[in-house]
């Protein structure tokens, strides 16, 4: 038994000085258990590699079945087995770093902002000042007032990595990730029998100016909110550390981070009874649009480990670095005379406000997150997954929440999460 091995191993290093090409034949080893008794188990323990042309090949090259020595696990597929068997490795597992291609759709939900209460109704009958105003009971908030776009929406996510070493020990991956964009409106119109209300702050007060109130406005009034996200990062692993089935790789790399925001509202106010031309109006416009990106350093940590046609990956990483955010501001408001103030001269518009603001800061930001994985081996080289990841990015600029209808003098940062499941396909090479 003795020499039978150790005739079968010097086969196998024999087998190893040459290509993959060079195995024609399937090359078997001897059971490490002496007994006459003991056949060899599916998988192993053996003392040299065992390895079995598929009869399948992958872009021109012959593909092999390899039960490397010591190995006590399924059997797995390979294109070089040389790479297996020339003790460049502390353990088979170590060696079994794979490039692989992956695409996973994303069904993500983000952390939403909170927005003041553009449009608000409510019951006519505690009359002006009070009707529609924010903190009066009765008031209704048509549009903001509490958190927007935390609605779950779909996305997708690349993923490319590649050994660079022989020893699977070094590699290089980059991964990109987007979510579509979400998004709320509201258009309304107010026949002069209804309460609308666009809420203002003149001082910290409360102002309400009433795009329709009953017998004495009437008009029209719009808003909406947007936002956007997208990620990703280019990076180098090395291999820490590996055992007979799990393997443990460091990250090391740059990360960026993009965040988008806006909201708006536009409204057009004029007497019910006397409609523009004849009468007069004030039109107005409010917006604020942030654009916030992340850039930094990014180290952290990817577990694998493998059973059989089931794997589980991880991914445990922080990003620190800065955050640049850029802030737009606009506010205008303009009135417009009838003809029954002033005539044909009166319809030349008066521009009352007119702002347009714009700044940008910067601040440290730390952006961890963490991914689990599981996969499932369905052919040779295709694996389904399925997963879940958390994200979080600290110290952000959102438009909604700098919305101030009382001039825009805030200047509050906040944080930001993305979280969800993933769906996934992954071809390994």
């Amino acid at each position: 038994m003795r020499h039978t091995a150790l005739l079968v191993a010097a086969v196998c290093a024999t087998a190893t000085t040459g290509t993959a090409a060079d195995f024609g034949n399937a090359i078997f080893a001897a059971p490490t258990r002496s007994s006459t008794a003991t056949v060899v188990p599916g998988g192993g323990p053996l003392v040299a590699p065992a390895i079995t042309p598929t009869g399948t090949t992958h872009f021109g090259r012959q593909e092999f079945e390899l039960i490397p020595a010591g190995w006590e696990r399924e059997p797995f597929f390979t294109r070089d087995p040389g790479r297996y068997t020339s003790n460049a490795c502390d353990s088979p597992v170590q060696c079994s770093a794979v490039g692989f291609v992956a695409l996973d759709f994303l069904l993500w939900a983000t952390q939403g902002p909170g927005a003041p209460a553009v449009v608000t109704t409510g019951p006519a009958v505690l009359g002006p000042g009070f009707a529609g105003t924010p903190g009066v009971p009765g008031t209704v908030a048509l549009f903001g007032g509490s958190r927007v776009l935390n609605d779950v929406r779909p996305g997708f996510r690349f993923d490319f990595f590649l050994p660079v070493a022989a020893d699977g020990r070094w590699g290089v991956g980059t991964r990109f990730e987007m979510l579509g964009a979400s998004a709320d409106s509201l258009a309304a119109v107010a026949d002069g029998t209804t309460v609308l209300n666009v809420p203002q702050s003149v001082g910290g007060l409360p102002v309400p100016v009433y795009v329709g109130f009953p017998g004495q406005t009437a008009g029209t009034v719009t808003a909406s909110t947007h936002t956007n996200y997208l990620g990703g990062d280019v990076h180098l692993r090395r291999n820490l550390w590996a055992g007979d089935t799990v393997r443990l790789d460091g990250v090391l790399g740059y990360r960026y981070l993009h965040l988008g925001d806006r909201i708006a509202s536009s409204w057009d106010v004029f007497g019910p009874t006397a409609p523009p031309p004849l009468g007069g109006r004030v039109m107005a416009d409010d917006g604020v649009r942030t654009r916030n990106d992340f850039n930094g350093g990014l180290l952290g940590l990817a577990p694998t480990a493998n059973f059989g046609r089931f794997s589980v990956t991880g991914r445990m990483a922080v990003a620190l670095g800065t955050t640049t955010s850029e802030r737009d501001v606009t506010r205008t408001r303009v009135v417009v005379p009838g003809l029954t103030n002033g005539g044909l001269a009166g319809l030349t518009p008066v521009t009352l406000v007119n702002v347009g603001a714009r700044d940008q800061q910067s601040d440290f930001a730390v952006a961890p997150e963490f991914g689990l994985k599981f996969g499932w081996r369905a052919a040779d080289a295709l694996h389904l997954t399925a997963g879940y990841s958390f994200q979080y990015w600290s110290r952000v600029r959102r438009a909604q929440e700098h919305f101030d209808l009382g001039g825009f003098a805030a200047n509050p940062t906040t944080d930001f999460w993305a979280q969800g499941l993933s769906l996934g396909l992954e071809l390994r090479y």
